[in-house]
């Protein structure tokens, strides 16, 4: 088949797209964009979710383990005052892990941890969804994310009477189960500090604070939401559904603790309530 030629010997050219097709074009990929990237998104962030639940069962069969090799006691969760800052809240060993994840500038901490021994792994105690910054500088990332409630051995000192409040052993978790009762939590980063994540229980207080109070304030990372693990081993995903738990996470402050609630009917907060001990445990 020959190629047709124009009067001056010159093959002729595929007629160009008009300025008006190109519009077209690009307005097409941009709804095209705009329609999957949402989707992306949305995917990106239940495989985020999904590897924040792999970090947590990991560390809470850490902790099982443990309990396992020390006649059923449980790892301490243990802290020293510092005098209402937070940079002065630390966790000091023996203990499932020392430091404070605000100033920590490296896993050594984490390392010292008894717990470090039954998985080798740093990255667990973190959410890959945590973007946070160490004292907020902007230039060196936090290592820490995750808390242990603090109902599960906890020790400020030796002499103080709320340890009697604690559970000590897994053998002690009842009233809620193994199943019910939470062990780690993915603390937000303007609460996060020592090792324990604190909460009144719901029928007494525990630091002489209004009941409906958080004492710790939970992460939002995952849709508004947080991840927990539980005495049992299994972990669950829980999201925030009370106004006043998004607002708050939001707050334009340096440390959100000892936050309100929503008072009398705080879905939140009941649910939390309902994770930690109904009444004090065995003295």
């Amino acid at each position: 088949m020959k190629t047709p030629h124009s009067h001056y010997g010159w093959p002729r050219l595929a007629k160009a797209f008009t300025l008006i097709e190109l519009l077209v074009v690009i307005a097409i990929i941009a709804i095209l964009a705009s329609l999957l990237l949402p989707a992306l998104a949305k995917a990106k962030s239940k495989a985020t979710g999904a590897y924040c639940m792999s970090n947590f069962k990991q560390l809470q069969l850490c902790w099982i383990m443990y309990a396992g090799d020390h006649d059923d006691h449980m790892p301490e969760n243990s802290q020293l005052p510092g005098g209402g800052s937070r940079a002065g809240w630390f966790s000091q060993g023996p203990t499932w892990l020392n430091g404070n994840a605000w100033t920590d500038v490296d896993d050594s901490h984490i390392r010292n941890g008894v717990l470090f021994k039954y998985n080798d792994s740093s990255g667990i105690y973190k959410c890959p969804a945590d973007k946070s910054t160490v004292r907020d500088k902007g230039n060196i990332p936090r290592v820490r994310s995750v808390s242990m409630n603090m109902y599960m051995n906890f020790r400020s000192d030796p002499k103080d009477s709320n340890y009697n409040k604690c559970w000590h052993k897994i053998s002690d978790i009842n009233n809620p189960s193994a199943s019910e009762a939470f062990v780690f939590i993915d603390e937000h980063t303007k609460s996060i500090q020592q090792s324990a994540f604190g909460a009144n229980a719901g029928t007494w207080t525990l630091f002489g604070t209004a009941k409906w109070t958080w004492i710790s304030f939970p992460a939002t990372r995952h849709n508004n939401g947080t991840v927990l693990s539980f005495a049992d081993g299994h972990a669950e995903s829980w999201r925030w559904v009370e106004k006043n738990t998004i607002e708050t996470a939001g707050k334009p402050v340096d440390w959100l603790v000892l936050q309100p609630g929503q008072r009398g009917g705080d879905r939140d907060l009941e649910r939390l309530f309902n994770a930690i001990p109904h009444t004090i445990p065995v003295q």
